[in-house]
């Protein structure tokens, strides 16, 4: 992992594309349409690295598969993984 240096720029969750007015990002749509997570307690980190990975799979030329989905790991406490493997590989392809 690298140190984030002061030219880095950081995206929270309400920081994806601004919403204010707008649809939501696909991502988070998404995350809603397929009724993800029970208590949110993963939500928000599981979004952001959700984009992040699908993003970076994209740069690299890589098709959003079975791999990148595997890079997608934080801890849920509903065990909605399978769902939430659905959602993204969704999004993604909404993109």
């Amino acid at each position: 992992m690298k140190d984030i240096g002061p030219d880095d720029e950081i995206t929270t969750i309400e920081g994806l594309p601004a919403t204010v007015g707008r649809p939501p990002h696909p991502m988070r749509e998404a995350w809603l349409e397929y009724d993800v997570a029970q208590c949110g307690y993963c939500r928000p980190g599981r979004i952001m690295t959700a984009v992040a990975k699908v993003r970076q799979a994209r740069e690299e030329g890589r098709e959003v598969g079975e791999a990148v989905l595997d890079e997608t790991r934080d801890v849920c406490r509903c065990g909605t993984y399978h769902r939430i493997r659905e959602t993204i590989a969704a999004a993604a392809k909404r993109r």
